[in-house]
This record gives C-alpha cells, sequence and structure tokens, in this order.
C-alpha cells in the first residue's frame, strides 16, 4: 500500500499509524468516523479526499513541518 511504503521512507522523520475502517476502532474518539478514504498526518490534519499526489505531499509537508 502507498501510504505504507511512504511511511516506511521516511520512517526517521514521521510516524505513520494506519487506521483501518471497521476494523480499528481506537481512532473515534480522537477523530470521529473516517472513511475509506481518511489520512491523518501527526495527529493533527485530517484529509478525506486522497489521491496519491496529495498523500505523497501531506507527508512531504508534514516533514517539513517537523523540521
Amino acid at each position: 500500500m502507498f501510504v505504507e511504503s511512504m511511511g516506511e521512507k521516511y520512517s526517521d522523520k514521521i510516524d505513520v499509524k494506519l487506521y483501518r475502517a471497521g476494523k480499528d476502532f481506537s481512532y473515534i474518539r480522537k477523530y470521529g468516523m473516517i472513511t475509506k478514504g481518511t489520512l491523518i498526518i501527526n495527529q493533527k490534519k485530517k484529509y478525506d479526499s486522497l489521491n496519491k499526489a496529495k498523500i505523497e505531499k501531506a507527508i512531504l509537508d508534514a516533514i517539513e513541518e517537523n523540521n
């Protein structure tokens, strides 16, 4: 999966946790219901409308913010 590979690629700069709708429920209290295509970066920013370019940009922006 693309998100997992991006997380591995930048594992020294960002922590990626993948929640799966219908399987994981620990996120609900903090983030509310998520859809199949929801990305949460640094436990702060939530992205619902996703494609490969948006995911990569969100991750790279988060890395830049952390520096």
